[in-house]
This record gives structure tokens, sequence and C-alpha cells, in this order.
């Protein structure tokens, strides 16, 4: 009997897209696609409102006329699109991407090629054609003004830009993957954060005075020479050597272009090398049992619990501080305030915002280290500690202490690290006043109520699959993440409507008022909605323990 034909790569990038189809809707196959396309284009409906938006920027008479902005626009769009692109596995936390990746580690398909289909298939992503929108925009706007020659070399220009894009954010997913995986992986975590901090703290930051010059005398009184430099600056990293290039076509010179193109198509090729690299040693590592936990000798956590739900509680927090994706979301708001105290952001932001600055960075940065925390664990919170709610489903507890001990557990812990990123915030700027502390503070205790609450229901009826052989778990749902991103929303509200209404002025105890009213409001609801979590739990808890358990 003959072997049967291996598939060929587009079979591979059909089963793939498939296989994150199904996980997106957490649904087995045969199933309808229809909820599918409607989630996909919902999801992407921001790029067409950012696209325009950017069309009609680059069309504007004072620019379109100009011999520079248009130029520092593509080449500032297109290092912002790379930086955010190549760094989302990080600053999401997304490294959930991966589950394709051990997925397809038993099965007959190459590294080489799993690495190439996985790379095409991230380039059709919703949240890859939202990033893309406003280059694409503006790529557009400056070729209707200023018409391009060889148009289908600059779509081919654009084609390796993304790929170019496409391949770093694989070295960069594979790295975090790797970091994750490895056994003293809070180590270099850690160990990398201190580096990061040494490192940028010798670096000089960049000088903001043309903000001074503008907010006197408007766009006519600042420097050009600035922006130029800027701009010329921006053309000599790889991202920017495409809108370097689409410069070169609108002039006509083609041999300039053409090396531009080469030199995108390099850094391409090195980056799939990289990624390349960093897969076959996740693959070689994909089979343990995970990180390894060192053991606590004979000292027992759980030998000083008086009753059983302090005894959940220190479980909950144990396997919480346990978990590597834990430590890389910990580490993040802190990586955020480092660069942009290096980038100077906080003096751009100071020009827009005026005396709030401090209350708007130091709230933003407490309420994103609290919604990352929170949202990440308490919207898969019967799955991320493995096949733990197997054991406490046969243990002789109540499933509804087991509920509140892990929803007390993500509170405190991101309630703790937004205290630690605010404490972090003072020192390292050392800008910000107390009530400026305490309004974000009280965004924090506005956000975490809803953020649980939502989590609760989405982990009831979104239910992840947990896979023990591989110690992984799958994507969340995408109408699941739609929800999940609409309650931050809401939780986040207060604190934005709060600041909007004190303006540049800078907040005062009346806004701080209004942001506890409606912490405190967050908090009955809360209180209101959990005894319906947990006769929801009680009625569904087959379906729970079978979604997060099953292989």
């Amino acid at each position: 009997m003959s072997r049967p034909a291996a598939p060929g790569f587009f079979r591979h990038l059909w089963l793939l897209w498939g296989l994150r189809l199904n996980i997106g809707l957490n649904r087995g196959p045969g199933k309808s696609r229809l909820l599918s396309v409607g989630a996909f284009l919902l999801s992407s409906a921001p790029a067409w409102g950012l696209g325009v938006t950017f069309y009609g920027l680059m069309r504007l008479r004072p620019i379109a006329e100009s011999g520079v902005w248009p130029f520092f626009i593509l080449n500032l769009l297109c290092f912002v699109t790379a930086a955010v692109w190549v760094t989302w596995p990080l600053m999401s936390a997304g490294v959930d991407d991966h589950s394709e990746l051990s997925r397809y580690a038993p099965f007959p398909i190459s590294p080489f090629r799993l690495l190439i289909a996985s790379t095409v298939a991230s380039l059709f992503e919703p949240r890859a054609l939202v990033f893309y929108a406003p280059l694409t925009g503006a790529a557009l706007g400056y070729a209707s003004v200023h018409p391009v020659r060889v148009q289908w070399f600059a779509v081919l220009l654009y084609c390796l830009f993304a790929l170019l894009n496409a391949a770093w954010s694989r070295v960069g997913l594979h790295l975090v993957l790797n970091v994750l995986r490895a056994k003293n992986s809070a180590g270099i975590i850690g160990g990398g954060f201190v580096l990061f901090l040494v490192a940028a703290s010798f670096i000089p930051p960049i000088d903001t005075s043309w903000l001074t010059a503008v907010g006197e005398g408007g766009v006519e009184k600042l420097d050009m020479s600035v922006i130029v430099n800027a701009t010329l600056a921006l053309g000599r990293v790889p991202p920017g050597f495409f809108g370097d290039a689409l410069l070169e076509l609108s002039y006509g010179y083609r041999r300039n272009a053409l090396a531009n193109g080469v030199g995108m198509l390099f850094f391409t090729l090195l980056g799939l090398g990289l990624a390349y690299a960093l897969l076959l040693r996740f693959h070689r590592s994909v089979g343990r049992a995970g990180p390894a936990v060192k053991e606590s000798g004979d000292t027992d956590p759980f030998a000083r619990t008086r009753d059983r739900y302090t005894t959940l509680v220190v479980r909950e927090a144990l396997d919480l501080w346990r978990n590597p994706r834990a430590r890389l979301l910990a580490s993040v708001p802190f990586i955020l305030a480092i660069l942009l105290k290096l980038m100077s952001g906080r003096a751009l932001f100071e020009y827009l915002l005026g005396a709030s600055v401090d209350a708007w960075l130091m709230g933003g940065l407490c309420t994103y280290g609290a919604v990352v925390m929170a949202s990440t664990f308490s919207q898969n919170t019967f799955a991320y500690d493995g096949h733990g709610l197997a054991m406490l489903i046969a243990a002789p507890v109540e499933l509804g202490d087991v509920l509140r001990a892990k929803n007390t557990v993500q509170g405190l812990a991101a309630a703790g690290m937004s205290l630690l990123v605010g404490v972090f915030y003072r020192v390292y700027f050392g800008r910000g006043s107390a009530l400026d502390f305490l309004c974000a503070m009280a965004a924090v205790a506005a956000v975490i109520p809803v953020l649980l609450a939502a989590g609760n229901f989405l982990s009831l009826y979104f239910p992840v699959k947990f896979h023990a052989s591989l110690k992984r778990r799958d994507k969340l749902p995408l109408t699941a993440s739609m929800l999940g991103i609409v309650a931050a929303s809401v939780g986040c509200a207060p604190f934005v409507w709060a600041l909007r209404f004190a303006g540049k002025s800078g907040p005062e105890w009346r806004t701080l008022a209004m942001i506890a009213l409606c912490a405190a409001v967050n908090v009955v609801l809360y209180r209101a909605l959990l005894p319906l979590s947990l006769r929801l739990l009680d009625q569904r808890r087959e379906i729970v323990l079978r979604a997060v358990t099953r292989e």
C-alpha cells in the first residue's frame, strides 16, 4: 500500500487558517463559519477609519505642497508600525499565539514550513490590518498627490515591508516563548529588566525643545532642520526603507528604490533565520513538562492556613506566582515607563495635556497593568493553572469558594502591581502629586471589579481548552477577546471622563471623588453579579470541565 502524499505548502497554510478559525471560535470542525467572518470584519473595522484619516491627511494642501512633511510622516509611520508590530507579543502578552507551533510539533510538517505558514498567516489577522491601516492610507494618499513610477514595484515593496515586520515579530514571539519555557524564566525576566533599566540610564533623552517653539509661534516658527534630520534618520533604519523607496520612486530614481528593496529583503531573511533558530529551540523543549518549580524543602505553605477558604487563596496565589506569563505581564508596565522617559514622551504629553500630564500617565500605566494582569487570568480562570479545576471538583470543597478565591487573588495581584507601578513612576520620573497618585489608584479600583465580573462570565461561556501533554492552552476565542476589550473600556471610562472634565489644569479633589464614586458603584455591581456567576458555575461545571481538560 502506497503512502499518502504529504500535504503541500498551500494545504498546510489552509489547515493552519482552519485551525485558527476553530480556536478563535472555540468550536470544532463542521460548524458554521458565519460568526467567524462577522467577528473578523467587526474586529478589523477600525482599520477603515484609520486608513481614510491618514489618506486625507496626506492630501491636505499644507502637507501635500511641502517638500518635507510627507516624507517625515511616511517614515515616522513606517517606524511606528514596525515597532508596534514587532513588540506586540510582549506588550500585549500575546504569547498564546504559539498554539499552532506546539500543536503541529508531532505532525508531519517541517519547522521551516511551519514558520513560513505562520508568518504569512499572521499578516492577515484583524490586528495586522489595524496596525497597517495608517501607513497604507498615508502611502495611497501620497501616491495620489505625487505619482509613483513603476506602481507594481511599489506594491512589491509594500509586501516586503509587511514581511519584514512579520519576520521580526516571529523573532520576538519565539524569543518570549523560549524565555517562558526556561527553567530560570523569573531570573531571565528580572535580569533583563534590570539590564534594560541600567542601559536606559546611559542613553541621553531626546531633545524636545522644538515643542516649545511650536507652542509659542506655531509650525512656522519650527526649525525645519530638525524635521529634515529626523526624516533622514528614520529613512536609514530598515523599517524606513519603504518610505524612502516610495520617495525615490516618486522622483523616478528606480535604482535607489531597488537598493531599499534589497535592504528590506536582506533584513527579512535575517529575521526569518533568527526566528527559525528560536523555533527549533522551542520545539526541542515543547515536549517537556514546562518550567521546573523549585522544591520548597520541608516548608509547607498550607501549614498555617486555618480554614478551607484561606487554603484555596494560598493555592491560587502560589499558582499565580509560579506562572511564567504572570512574571512577563508584571514587567511590561515598568518597561513602558522606561521607554516613555527614554523617548522624552512625558514632554510631548505635557505639551498636549498640560498640568494633567502626570495624572494621565501614572493612571494610564497603572490601569494598563491592572487590565493585563486581571483580564489575562480572570478570562481563563479555570484553566491557567492546568488541570487544577479537575482536582478541585473532585476535592471536598465548594466551587463557589474556589471562584471567590480566584477572584480575590487576581484582584489583589492586579492592585498590588498597579501600586508598585505608581510608586515606580513617582520615583523614576520624580513627578506626580499625591492627588495624581490617588486618582490612579481610584482608577484601578474602578476597573478591577469590572474585569473580574466579566472574566467570570467569559470563563463560564468561553472555556479555553488546556493541553496537559504540552502544558499550554489554546488562544482565547475572538468573541471573548472582543467582550473583554469592551469590559476593560467600561472599567477605564470613569478615569478618562473625570480627567477630560478636569482639562489641562490638572485633577482636583472632585476629580478623585468622581472616580472613587464610580469605583464604589462597580464594586457593588460586582458583588451583585457574583451570586449569578456562582449559580452558573454549578450549572455548567461539567461543560467547563470537559472544555478545559479535553485533549
